[in-house]
């Protein structure tokens, strides 16, 4: 049962609709705050403070805890209940060890049959990332860095390994924060142009030691400090975000 069709007890087919609607951007904003480097590793997601902040139930907030937890970005104990998971040494060295595994096949599968519309789609993300540094935001900039690496990934044309890569995405995103690698260095927009290029070119060897050192200079990064402070407030995420709908009020006669 995915998210967004988990009925609420007692509720009507269109309330149970927004209710599932409202779980399904619960879950949404979450990663983006994540990809975003937003909602730092060891921030605690409380049931009650979740359900008030989407306006759902905590049944189905723990629908959505349940799954993050089942993607490896959240961890259950008794004390401290839910919260993000801080990756150390060990696991970030395993993520890292699994993407040199993955993306180098990923870019030289590319270049031998990269489509057209793949091709821009990959070029508009680049041009985004690169738009978004120059204006300065770099938290748009970091969520379209990872946007990049999912969508080589899908663009091979290889399910698994494409879910495989959103993944890994992800907890390398915890890794950069968990280990305060600055956040404008950790993934640098001109080596992704330099990937694509050689994906365009054909040029397998070319793009996948790109590749490689692409992913080594990540990883290289994550033992610098980072000054910067990380907004920890879910409710402080969900105001910047402006996604969360007004809550509708039900007509006369309804229940």
């Amino acid at each position: 049962m995915s998210l967004d069709d988990t009925p609420e007890p007692g509720g009507t087919p269109a309330e149970n609709a927004a209710a599932g609607q409202r779980t399904q951007r619960m879950y949404e904003q979450i990663v983006v705050g994540l990809t975003e480097h937003r909602i730092a590793p060891g921030t605690r997601l409380r049931e009650e403070r979740l359900a008030a902040l989407f306006d759902v139930s905590r049944t189905q907030v723990r629908k959505v805890l349940q799954r993050l937890e089942h993607e490896g970005l959240v961890e259950h104990s008794p004390r401290r209940g839910v919260t993000v998971v801080a990756p150390d040494r060990q696991e970030t060295r395993e993520i890292f060890e699994a993407r040199r595994l993955l993306e180098p096949w990923v870019v030289a599968r590319l270049c031998e049959h990269c489509g057209k519309k793949s091709a821009l789609g990959l070029r508009r993300l680049v041009r985004n990332e690169g738009k978004a540094l120059m204006e300065g935001d770099r938290r748009t900039a970091v969520r379209l860095s990872g946007e990049f690496h999912r969508a080589l990934a899908l663009a091979a044309g290889n399910r698994t390994i494409a879910r495989s890569m959103d993944e890994l995405t992800l907890r390398t995103c915890l890794s950069i924060l968990a280990h305060q690698a600055p956040t404008a260095s950790s993934c640098l927009t001109a080596d992704h142009a330099a990937i694509l290029e050689a994906v365009e070119r054909g040029d397998a060897r070319g793009a996948t030691r790109l590749m490689l050192a692409h992913l080594e200079s990540i990883e290289a990064s994550l033992d610098a400090p980072d000054a910067q402070e990380e907004v920890d407030e879910l409710d402080a995420l969900v105001r910047q975000l402006g996604t969360r709908p007004a809550r509708k009020k039900r007509a006369p006669g309804t229940s």
